[in-house]
C-alpha cells in the first residue's frame, strides 16, 4: 500500500486475482506471437479466413516497424511488376517503334522502373497516411482517447488486398473489383479496430463504415467506372 504525495490518498496495489488474469493475458498473447511467427503463410491466410479475430490477435504483438517493412516491401514488389508489365506490354502491342535496343534499351526500362517503384512507395505513404487520418477521426468520435499507432497498424492490414490485386480493376478492367476490394477494406477494418483498439461491435462497425463511405466518396470514379481514377 502506497500514498500519492500530491494528494494525500492511499493507492491500493492490484489485488492478486487481477495480477493473475493480467499475466494470463501476456502469456497467451506471447504464445499466440510465437505460434503466428511460426505458422507458414498458408496457414496464416487460412486462420485469416477462418478465425479473423484470432489472426488479428496474433498480429498485435508485432510492432507497427515490422509492419511498416513488410507493408512497403509489398508495395515496392507490386510497383516494380507494375512498371514492368507496362513496358511489356507496350513492346509486344506496339513493337519497339522508338528504335532504342541493346544497353539504351536496358537503361530505359531500368529508368522508367526506378521511377515507377519511387511513385509507387510515395503513393504508398500518401494513401497509407491519409486513410489513417480519416479513419483516426472517426474514432475520435467513440473514444478520445486512442493511439494512432493502433489506427496505422489498422490501415496497414487493411490495405493489404487493395495492394497485389490493384491491377484487377486498374489494368483488367475486372466488373465491380475494385468494389470487392473497398469491401473487403471494411471488414478488415471493422476487425482492426475491434482487436488492436479494443472497441465494441458498434463502434468498431461505425468507424469502418463511416471511413469505408468517405472513400467510395473519393474514390467513385476508380470504383464505378473501369481503368485509372485520373
Amino acid at each position: 500500500m502506497k500514498r500519492n504525495g500530491s494528494s494525500g490518498n492511499l493507492i491500493l496495489p492490484e489485488s492478486g486475482a487481477g495480477l493473475s488474469a493480467k499475466k494470463r493475458r501476456t502469456e497467451k498473447n506471447e504464445i499466440e506471437n510465437r505460434n503466428g511467427r511460426r505458422m507458414g503463410i498458408g496457414a496464416q491466410l487460412k486462420t485469416a479466413f477462418t478465425s479473423p479475430r484470432s489472426f488479428f490477435q496474433q498480429r498485435n504483438t508485432r510492432s507497427l516497424q515490422e509492419d511498416l517493412r513488410f507493408f512497403f516491401a509489398i508495395v515496392a514488389i507490386v510497383s516494380v511488376c507494375f512498371t514492368l508489365a507496362a513496358f511489356l506490354q507496350g513492346f509486344y502491342a506496339g513493337g519497339n517503334e522508338s528504335g532504342i535496343a541493346g544497353w539504351h534499351l536496358a537503361g530505359f526500362i531500368l529508368l522508367g522502373t526506378v521511377v515507377g517503384l519511387l511513385q509507387g512507395l510515395i503513393g504508398g505513404v500518401i494513401f497509407l497516411l491519409g486513410i489513417s487520418l480519416i479513419e483516426h477521426f472517426f474514432l475520435l468520435f467513440v473514444d478520445e482517447d486512442v493511439e494512432f499507432e493502433k489506427t496505422m497498424k489498422s490501415v496497414v492490414y487493411a490495405l493489404f488486398p487493395a495492394i497485389p490485386f490493384f491491377w484487377a480493376g486498374v489494368v483488367v478492367n475486372v466488373p465491380l473489383a475494385s468494389l470487392l476490394m473497398l469491401i473487403c477494406f471494411g471488414l478488415i477494418t471493422y476487425y482492426g479496430i475491434r482487436v488492436f483498439h479494443e472497441k465494441s461491435k458498434d463502434r468498431a462497425a461505425f468507424v469502418s463504415l463511416a471511413t469505408s463511405l468517405v472513400l467510395l466518396i473519393l474514390f467513385r470514379r476508380w470504383i464505378f467506372i473501369p481503368g485509372l481514377p485520373w
